[in-house]
């Protein structure tokens, strides 16, 4: 039933109530992403008059508005637009252009409180929908952009507008403003993202605004169910110990840096270089290095060029970066610096130096000293499992028992862990020795992998960022997670190339990933004795038929392994996964306030890179003074330079050098 009231027209039905309001031009449809590709603008129109009894709007362009509306909110952000690539067309998120929307509806909404508004479905899971109102309004201060996001419904549950927000993001500007404005929608999860052409600032839990002048005027604010108030802090500059460089003693091993055709290949060789000539000039300087005894049998690898969506908050800004060209410039998570004046990369480079494992001392560390490249060009991506493989066979050499493998997007100082794990590997007893964190349960649940452990702190079972905790993996409120810096043995890798024939053609996102394929199959050939359980466990996970793997594979992998464990190593060193904006800002506040501990020239750059009292985190203290003179600052807001690009030229120099090995 509709009734009217006054200039209004109020749908009845008790679950959804859709008005407009003559008086304020407000416009208000509600249909999926999928519903509206499928109607022109003109049936848009009329489904939507049709539905409520209304006639056709007088101020606005209401059939245009609304089709623009919809395919602005709606745009997919890919990680390759090339078909010719690994995961060509997957969709990670989708980003609105606020500034274009801004210019785009000036005019069209010439009336304050004028407004735009529409439902739709921002994520979606087999099993939840996450639902967003949208809307675009004139207010006396320019065009406001708002997304509200619900918290996620089951599929089969209609959407409620009563239940309460789980995020907001509210944007004002005005068409004269410099800054191009942007919301990033990453798997239901929103950020606001604004670029002056130097610099991009990144919030989704704090705010932000121009000052205000005769010809711009901007205002961020980015709420979120969770947000833990900002609370400002004073510190001290300690005084930082004096080092000169030491010669080092010993040598130590090299490292593998892993990359994928097309992904940020010159970016990493640049930045990398940069390290190597700080260290050089004594911009850094480290405490001497003594190689570890073992560092010799191992190979160390660090996989830094892969397509994940966690590092959008640093690849989303400007059109230069921006997801969806083939081969455009593109930067990752990796290679921006942060407020310690070093890359996430560059930290664990150090960590790895003070374990004796790979020497970062003035004139030994370097390109083609004891960092080699790694790019893959078979334009098949396996996951990170099937990438390690990869590297493995075509890195391979003289006297290597183990590959040990680090990510590109955390900070930490596991030194002691770093040498005990090399210690265990080279013992022979383990397939896999992998360095372990306890972490809150709640921070764990579908963010981290979680393991339970058995004597001599086996690892007896493995699960991957689950929604829910399961019995036995808990204590005090605590999990085990795992870092994502383990050691693999020959015999692993040996038991897994026997097996890999008999697996089937990969389906998804990742079919040969660490955690979630290779890992559950070394624990089944390492705790079984029973090769029709492993086989029927194996099928599982690869999901095949298990008639398809012979029987014989079977037993030659379990043989190559069976004398081998897979072992945690706990430790209570510092550790943060910085591969999401909430968990690098907040690590620099920890190493701001002495909590995380780093070296004395890190911890010395962050307090010289953000303002403790407002909330600002800077990459250095001259970005930290660019972006204070130029805005209010309130909340957690991150300032990140414009990723920059590098000429391609730089790959071609390396592969005729013959540093970087190719794998077609």
């Amino acid at each position: 039933m509709i009734q009217k009231i006054g200039v209004g027209l109020v749908n009845q039905n008790p679950m959804v109530t859709k008005e407009r309001n003559v008086a304020n031009n407000t416009q208000q449809y509600s249909s999926t992403p999928a519903f509206a590709r499928n109607y022109t603008a003109t049936s848009l129109v009329n489904a939507y008059q049709a539905f409520h009894g209304i006639q056709t709007a007088k101020t606005v362009s209401f059939g245009k508005s609304l089709a623009a509306a919809f395919k602005d909110l709606n745009q997919p952000m890919t990680t390759c637009s090339d078909p010719k690539k690994g995961k060509a067309g997957e969709s990670v998120g989708s980003r609105a252009n606020v500034s274009s929307l801004v210019n785009e509806y000036y005019d069209e909404l010439p009336n304050n409180n004028d407004a735009i508004k529409t439902d739709i479905e921002i994520s979606s899971t087999p099993k939840e929908i996450v639902d967003a109102r949208t809307q675009i309004k004139r207010t006396p201060n320019g065009i406001m952009y708002e997304m509200a996001v619900r918290k996620p419904r089951p599929v089969d549950t209609p959407a409620d507008r009563s239940k309460p927000l789980d995020q907001l993001i509210r944007i004002t500007q005005d068409p004269k403003a410099e800054e191009k404005a942007y919301v990033l929608n990453t798997k239901g999860k929103l950020m606001a993202v604004v670029e002056d052409g130097q610099n991009v600032l990144l919030t989704n839990a704090g705010t932000f605004s121009k000052h205000i002048d005769d010809t711009a005027r901007l205002n961020v604010r980015a709420d979120k169910a969770s947000n833990r108030d900002f609370v400002p802090f004073t510190t001290e500059i300690q005084k930082v110990r004096e080092r000169v460089h030491m010669p080092s003693i010993g040598q130590g091993t090299e490292i593998v840096i892993g990359m994928e055709d097309g992904r940020f290949v010159p970016e990493i060789i640049d930045s990398i270089r940069t390290f190597e000539n700080k260290i050089n000039k004594g911009e850094i300087i480290l405490d001497q290095f003594v190689a570890n005894p073992d560092a010799k049998n191992t190979q160390l690898a660090m996989l830094a060029g892969g397509f994940g969506s966690r590092a959008e908050y640093t690849n989303a800004s400007s059109d230069g970066i921006f997801h969806g060209k083939a081969n455009g410039a593109q930067s990752t998570k990796g290679v921006f610096r942060t407020a310690t004046g070093l890359t996430p990369m560059e930290t664990t480079f150090i960590s790895l130096h003070n374990a004796g494992l790979l020497d970062c001392s003035k004139g030994v560390f370097g390109i083609g000293k004891n960092v080699k490249f790694y790019l893959n060009q078979s334009g098949v991506n396996k996951g990170n499992g099937g990438f390690t493989v990869d590297l493995y066979n075509k890195m391979e050499r003289e006297g290597r028992n183990s590959l040990t493998l680090f990510p590109n997007d955390s900070m930490s100082r596991m030194t002691e862990a770093s040498r005990k794990m090399a210690d265990i590997m080279n013992t022979g007893d383990a397939a896999i020795v992998m360095i372990a964190k306890e972490v809150s349960s709640e921070d764990a649940k579908g963010n981290f992998g979680i393991m339970k452990l058995g004597k001599d702190n086996e690892i007896l079972e493995f699960a991957e960022k689950p929604k829910t905790i399961p019995a036995g993996y808990e204590k005090n409120g605590n999990c085990l997670t795992n870092t994502f810096q383990f050691s693999v043995s020959k015999e692993a890798f040996k038991a897994l190339a026997t097996l890999e024939p008999f697996f089937p053609a990969g389906k998804g996102k990742e079919p040969r990933d660490w955690s979630k394929t290779f890992v559950p199959i070394l624990m089944s050939l390492t705790q079984k004795d029973n090769l029709n359980e492993m086989r029927a466990d194996i099928a599982k996970v690869v999901d095949a038929d298990p008639k398809q793997i012979p029987m014989s594979a079977i037993r030659e992998a379990h043989e190559a392994v069976a004398n081998q464990k897979i072992i945690a190593v706990p430790t209570d060193e510092p550790w943060a996964d910085c591969g999401t904006l909430n968990a690098l800002y907040h690590t620099t506040m920890q190493i701001a306030s002495n909590a995380f501990p780093l070296e004395d020239f890190e911890r010395a750059h962050v307090l010289n890179s953000i303002n403790t009292q407002t909330g600002l985190v800077a990459s250095t203290p001259e970005q930290k003074s660019q972006i204070e003179s130029k805005y209010y600052i309130d909340g957690e807001v991150m300032a990140v330079p414009k990723a920059k690009r590098v000429s391609p030229s730089i790959v071609g120099q390396y592969i005729n050098k013959g540093l970087i090995s190719i794998n077609k």
